[in-house]
């Protein structure tokens, strides 16, 4: 026969304070976590917008020390960017693309603009940063930069995904190339960004803000399949 277990008032009141701040302290933590992710977003936008590369330095090979005698670098500087049409423009305009990226891991298809058109901004669009060469050319260096966050127009918001061997397709003057990471790497948000590449192959390179990190960038390097 079982028996009944008459719990006293106090022990009733406790379990029941008990539940009600387990259920405080999972309501706050979502809230907390949601005021963060736009708190990221927003920061990240900023960063960007005042810290996005305007050296390249591209390197053939990663140096073992950071004071490697072999190592050379050309930095290349950006020019001033143009006025930017306002956003309901831009969307309502019959637009050109140079090229198109595409990450089918990611779900991701976008098409960027040329260096010199106004469009290239990454408050709009994948953005063409200067100092890169294109597919048409000998071993070339075509360098991507987008935001990263949570904002309708961080475009690169989910590259923390990609992994070493995942696949992007990049089409360029009529041919679609195919592209696999080779190396991923960060490097520190100071106005330049060291490119590590081989100098044998066509390259595309991808960079946008470190995910949960706001004094670092993330680079992406892919070699060409095809």
């Amino acid at each position: 026969m079982l028996k009944r277990i008459k719990l006293s008032n106090s022990t009733v009141l406790f379990i029941g304070l008990l539940i009600i701040c387990i259920g405080v302290f999972i309501g706050s933590f979502e809230y907390l976590k949601s005021k963060k992710d736009k708190a990221f977003s927003k920061m990240n936008i900023m960063l960007y917008e005042s810290e996005t590369p305007k050296d390249i330095k591209d390197e053939e090979e990663i140096p073992q020390k950071e004071d490697d005698e072999n190592s050379t670098s050309e930095p290349i500087q950006e020019p001033a960017q143009e006025p930017i049409p306002s956003e309901n423009n831009y969307q309502n305009t019959v637009v050109n693309y140079l090229g198109i990226l595409e990450i089918p891991k990611l779900n991701l298809k976008r098409g960027f603009f040329g260096l010199d058109s106004k469009y290239n901004n990454v408050d709009y669009n994948i953005t063409v940063i200067n100092g890169s060469t294109f597919p048409d050319t000998e071993n070339n260096n075509l360098i991507l930069a987008a935001h990263s966050g949570n904002c309708s127009i961080c475009y690169f918001k989910t590259l923390y995904k990609l992994e070493i061997g995942d696949i992007a397709y990049l089409t360029y003057a009529g041919e679609k190339h195919t592209y696999k990471i080779v190396n991923i790497y960060e490097v520190e948000k100071d106005g330049t960004v060291a490119i590590y590449r081989n100098y044998n192959t066509k390259v595309l390179t991808l960079i946008t803000c470190t995910r949960n990190n706001n004094y670092t960038q993330t680079v992406y390097i892919l070699e060409i399949q095809d």
